[in-house]
Order: structure tokens, then C-alpha cells, then sequence
């Protein structure tokens, strides 16, 4: 399963071997992956990858371990594989690296402002330790979500539990930093997915309800995310979000986007897709004829070449050619992942 990297490089995150950027889809190194990939995500500037087998591999940044690798290890420029077994869901704040079972959270790094959920003015984990007492007794955890400062938790009886810098109202009220996993008792129906954004959460209940709730902006809806946020939104098969947008996939292959633009983030019309990824200002899409395509904020080259003046593809986009049948997609912090046959 060959794997191919662009964008942004400066900590290795690419796993390529050096900390060059990349504007052109270059081949990962992998020395013993175990199984098939099923995510990859990234912080500011570390990645990382969830197989199938539930292992984790990381890349990248390491000063305060946040690829769950002993931190005497400052980086790392491909990926190695952390003692981290039987994990489901995997997510990222800037910092800081999130691992989740069904019945368990494991989190490493730092945060300044709570993204570690394990207690007031815990800022460092060094090596991955596990949330105490969450999630609560009787329920599991469906799905994971984070982005620069805060992370969520589903749970599968419907409930949402978040932690981190909640000062934008993004893990509901009261505003404020969040030490340990807090209920969001703001939303007003289960939740089935949950999306993250720099300062906002968009939570989901079943595909087929179409209903959505966004908490967050409650300072300054500069993008208009908020107000753009649909009343409902029926028959969808992909939920993600960029630091300033959200982005829904439908089952006849159209996707639906709102929130920022100005880097040209938001899709081009009439483009029939059936896999999307969300970075943190650009997108990648397989299109229904086997094409990646990127647009967006390209400015460490993952988007690919060319971009205009302002290193943006706005207005247009650029395929990705990796020369294989595509599997998966992947984006993260600047960073672009294809993964093939």
C-alpha cells in the first residue's frame, strides 16, 4: 500500500526522510506497516497513522512526545511505530496527540490550555497517559474529533464531551479553558459525528435526521460559519471541517461546504466526489473518475503546483497525480496524503 506526501516538512513530518517541503506527491518510506490504513491526521507539525490492526505509527515533531514515542527523541523524519495497540480513532490538537478505544483516551504532548483533558494545569505528557474515569460507565466512544486547541468525544449514547480552549464557546458554556472531558450540554439532539474547527465544533446526529448544531464563534463570526450553517442536512456520508470551514459529503456524491474562503477553501461547484479530506486551510477530493484534486491555502506546497501570488489555488484546482489507483486520502496541517493500491 504505497503512500505518497506533500506540503509542509519543516519537522519531517512527511515522513519522506527530510524536513524539506514537498510540492509534488512524493513516496512515504515504511519500513514495517502492519495492515492496511484507515486514517491519517496531523498537528502543527507532527502526523499521524492508524492501521487497520489498530497501531499507531508517528512522524515528525517529538520534543514533548507527542508521537508517542520516548521523548528523548526530538523528531523524526518517517514513521516509526509507538507501543500503542488497539486503538479505533485517532486526532490532533497543534501540540498534542489523541488515541481512542472504545472504552479509553490516551493523550501526549502538550497544551497550554487543556488539550490534554487529564486535570487543571496539566500542559505536558510526555509519553501517552490515559484520561481517568471517561469515558463514563456503560457508554463507548464513537467517534473523535480535534483541531488546533480542543477536542471532542462521541459517545454512543449521544452525548458529547469536550476539552481544551473553549473561550469561543466551542465546547458550549460556560466560555472557558477546559481541564478534564466536560459534557456539552448546549446541543439539542444525539450525536452520531462531530467536526472540529479553530474555533468551533459541528456536531451531527444520524445521516438520514439531517440534523447539525454549531457551537463556537461566540466572540466574532468573522467568516460567517455561524449564519451559514444549514437548519438541516439529510443523507450525508462524510462530515469534516478546515480551521474556518465545514465541509458535508452526500451520498449522491455532492459536496456541501460553508465558513471561509479567502484562501479559496470552499469547493468548486458541480464536482461530483466520493472521498473528501479536510486540511487546515485546504481541501483533497476523489473525484467519481479516480482524480485527487486540491485547492485552497497551498502555500508549503501541498496543494501542489502552480499556485497564484499569494501561494493560494483559489478559484480552480489542481490534480495530484500518484500514477496508482487511489485507496484513501489525507490532509492535515499544510500537509496532503494519497495513499494507493
Amino acid at each position: 500500500m504505497p503512500v505518497y506526501a506533500l506540503g509542509s516538512n519543516g519537522s519531517g513530518q512527511l515522513g519522506v526522510g527530510h524536513d524539506g517541503d514537498l510540492s509534488a506527491p512524493s513516496l512515504v518510506a515504511f519500513q514495517d506497516l502492519d495492515a492496511s490504513i484507515t486514517s491519517i491526521k496531523a498537528g502543527g507539525n507532527h502526523t499521524l497513522i492508524l492501521t487497520e490492526s489498530g497501531t499507531i505509527y508517528a512522524t515528525g515533531e517529538n520534543t514533548d512526545g507527542r508521537c508517542a514515542l520516548s521523548a528523548e527523541k526530538n523528531s523524526v523524519s518517517s514513521f516509526v511505530q509507538s507501543n500503542l495497540q488497539k486503538m479505533n480513532l485517532i486526532a490532533a490538537t497543534w501540540d498534542a496527540s489523541v488515541f481512542a478505544s472504545a472504552h479509553a483516551i490516551y493523550v501526549c504532548g502538550s497544551g497550554m490550555k487543556g488539550e490534554l483533558g487529564l486535570g487543571q494545569s496539566v500542559v505536558k505528557a510526555p509519553s501517552p497517559q490515559q484520561i481517568p474515569d471517561f469515558p463514563p460507565t456503560g457508554t463507548q466512544i464513537i467517534d473523535l474529533a480535534a483541531c488546533m486547541g480542543h477536542v471532542v468525544v462521541v459517545l454512543s449514547n449521544g452525548q458529547v464531551y469536550g476539552w481544551g480552549n473553549g473561550l469561543h464557546g466551542q465546547l458550549g458554556n460556560p466560555l472557558g479553558v477546559v481541564w478534564s472531558p466536560r459534557r456539552l450540554d448546549d446541543i439539542l439532539f444525539p450525536v452520531f459525528r462531530a467536526v472540529c474547527g479553530k474555533d468551533f465544533t459541528c456536531v451531527f446526529g444520524e445521516p438520514a435526521d439531517g440534523k447539525l448544531q454549531l457551537l463556537g464563534v461566540a466572540k466574532r463570526d468573522r467568516f460567517n460559519i455561524k449564519s451559514s450553517t444549514p437548519q438541516t442536512l439529510s443523507n450525508w456520508i462524510d462530515v469534516q471541517a478546515t480551521w474556518g470551514g465545514v465541509y458535508v459529503l452526500l451520498r449522491d456524491n455532492k459536496l456541501v461546504a460553508w465558513g471561509r474562503n479567502d484562501h479559496g477553501q470552499l469547493p468548486p461547484t458541480d464536482m461530483p466526489v466520493t472521498a473528501m479530506a479536510a486540511g487546515s486551510e485546504h481541501m483533497l477530493v476523489l473525484t467519481t473518475t479516480g482524480k485527487v484534486l486540491a485547492w485552497g491555502w497551498g502555500e508549503h506546497g501541498n496543494c501542489g503546483l502552480p499556485t497564484d501570488e499569494q501561494r493560494d489555488v483559489k478559484g480552480r484546482w489542481n490534480s495530484l497525480e500518484a500514477g496508482k489507483i487511489v485507496q484513501h486520502i489525507g490532509a492535515g496541517c499544510a500537509t496532503s496524503w494519497i495513499i494507493t493500491t
